[in-house]
């Protein structure tokens, strides 16, 4: 994050930069330690919403997207932060406890203008100046070492009462006394000194702090939410993230997120008329946050996701190096792992696969999405029971076309057809449209294994007449292929395998241990198609 765009709280003894993830007391004693990870996001969350109150299913969804945790982690988290602070429970001078529903940040917040147009402009340049005591010091240079104690002195009794007509007098002394105890360049200082002069000094700044603050708050709630990639939290991704932008164009971040949430509608739940359109605004908001941010990790995954779909011909290898490069940049990724991990599983490189996965689950092991492919490469490797028993862990809400579909297909694989049938009327019955028309042909193999050809056949021209177009496609055209295979149609069977190869899911894996497809084998079209899959999982293993 750029200084210009630096997200400053004071409060009580404190200042809290968010972007450099610092919590540091006024007085520049030491704190005795420092918040991690989800401690810190709580207090970042309640200090943008000081005054409010927040409830705990809000601070839940915001601090651990993704993950179904218990109202323990955060009052584990609450009890960290008021330690820091040295805060009793029943003293509430920082965070207020409003029982049965959440929390409210009490202590008075001041937003700090970054920048050297206002107060923590100051704070930064003599924040560079001090640092030069020790070597100014070590250099018997004592005259330079007392001005610039006596700078930031005078500055922290004065920051209250004028503070930008003191800015202007601190930026020129810390200046000067920089060039005498450092040596810099007399020409930069002076450069950036008339810069700072040219400033009006009652000009708001071209994206005011409020609506950065808001932007960021929306960029949040849409991230949370496009996380969870089913069709209604999809809508309000594109809502959240749209006014995001809307009040910060220079928001890399929410572009990214925003291209993201574009191109999964396009990809599960856009119809021909729509699809085109909504993947033309993902290409847009894509180059938008390159543009803002070439080295943003979270702009590179959501290139990923733009690069592997069926308009592009799901180009893996490309996709694959936008991913690795965004791990390159942010390795802490969890949901960039995941993601990689399902494009080795598509190509059928399941070891590459479980180690993304097992990276994924170790980096946040309440990673919903990476819990479900667990069970999802398990079935892909012919190991059903074991699927089943991970699958039975997952909520369906949290994507009912992969989530429910996997369970169908490996209730299917065991010989549990009324179970799977019924989990398959239920999800249609719910979603009529079925989008990709994935439940429809499962609908057809049930058919298909029951012996009822005509009506078999009829489901399967139904669910290519709902299906063709959409992004995952080609597990509806895997599953006409074993519809086909099962009614003992080997050449139906082969070329909807083919389509399905072509289309995005290569799969030698899942191909060479799927029971439906065993009467394929003795096939010769079959064969010389698995001698192909093969060389190519070869040729992909060794670029991976």
């Amino acid at each position: 994050m750029s200084k210009e765009n630096k997200e400053l709280f004071e409060f009580g003894d404190f200042r809290l930069d968010v972007g450099e993830r610092r919590l540091e007391r006024l007085d520049g004693n030491p704190t005795g330690g420092s918040l991690r990870d989800k401690a810190f996001e709580v207090l970042v969350y309640l200090v943008r919403n000081s005054g409010k109150l927040v409830t705990k299913d809000e601070v839940l969804s915001v601090v651990w997207p993704d993950a179904i945790v218990e109202e323990a982690n955060l009052n584990k988290a609450i009890h960290v932060i008021r330690q820091f602070f040295g805060e009793a429970a029943s003293e509430q001078k920082y965070i207020e406890t409003v029982p049965k529903h959440g929390y409210r940040f009490v202590a008075g917040v001041k937003r700090i203008e970054s920048g050297l147009n206002g107060d923590m402009g100051v704070a930064e340049v003599i924040q560079v100046a001090a640092g030069s005591i020790k070597k100014s010091s070590a250099n018997g240079d004592s005259e330079s070492t007392n001005e610039l104690e006596t700078i930031a002195e005078t500055y922290e009794s004065t920051k209250n009462e004028k503070p930008k007509a003191f800015s202007a007098e601190a930026f020129r002394v810390a200046a000067v006394v920089l060039i005498g105890v450092l040596g810099l360049g007399g020409l930069l200082v002076a450069n950036n000194w008339r810069s700072f002069q040219s400033q009006p000094r009652d000009a708001a700044p071209t994206n005011a702090p409020d609506n950065h603050s808001k932007a960021y708050d929306l960029y949040v709630r849409g991230k949370v939410k496009a996380g969870i990639e089913n069709r209604e939290e999809t809508e309000a991704a594109i809502m959240l993230l749209e006014e995001a932008v809307a009040l910060n164009p220079a928001f890399a971040e929410a572009y990214a997120q925003l291209a993201r949430v574009y191109n999964t509608k396009a990809f599960k739940y856009a119809a021909d008329a729509e699809r085109k359109h909504f993947y033309e605004n993902a290409e847009v908001a894509i180059e938008k946050s390159l543009a803002l941010n070439p080295d943003l990790a979270e702009a590179h995954f959501a290139r990923g996701l733009i690069l592997w779909n069926n308009t592009k011909r799901f180009p893996h290898e490309q996709a694959i190096r936008s991913y690795k490069r965004s791990l390159e940049l942010d390795p802490g990724q969890d949901e960039t792992h995941q993601q990689l991990s399902m494009v080795y599983a598509h190509i059928g490189l399941m070891d590459e696969a479980q180690a993304m996965l097992n990276k994924a689950l170790e980096l946040n092991p309440n990673n919903t999405m990476a819990r479900f492919r667990v069970g999802n490469y398990l079935a892909w490797q012919g190991k059903f029971e074991e699927a089943l028993a991970v699958l039975k862990t997952v909520p369906s809400e949290v994507s009912p076309v992969l989530v429910e579909r996997i369970r169908a297909e490996v209730l299917i694989q065991i010989g549990h057809l009324g179970e799977a049938e019924s989990l398959v009327d239920e999800y249609l019955s719910g979603n009529p449209v079925d989008e990709g028309g994935s439940f429809t042909s499962l609908k057809a193999l049930l058919l298909a294994k029951a012996g009822k050809h005509d009506e078999a056949v009829a489901m399967i021209k139904r669910s290519i007449e709902i299906g063709k177009g959409f992004g995952h496609f080609h597990h509806t055209e895997y599953n006409i292929a074993s519809t086909f295979a099962t009614l003992n149609e080997p050449e139906q069977a082969v070329k909807w395998l083919e389509n399905t190869a072509e289309n995005g899911f290569p799969n030698y894996t899942y191909f060479s241990v799927d029971p439906n497809l065993d009467n394929l084998r003795q096939n010769a079209r079959f064969i010389e198609l698995m001698r192909k899959l093969e060389q190519q999982r070869s040729k992909f293993s060794r670029a991976v």
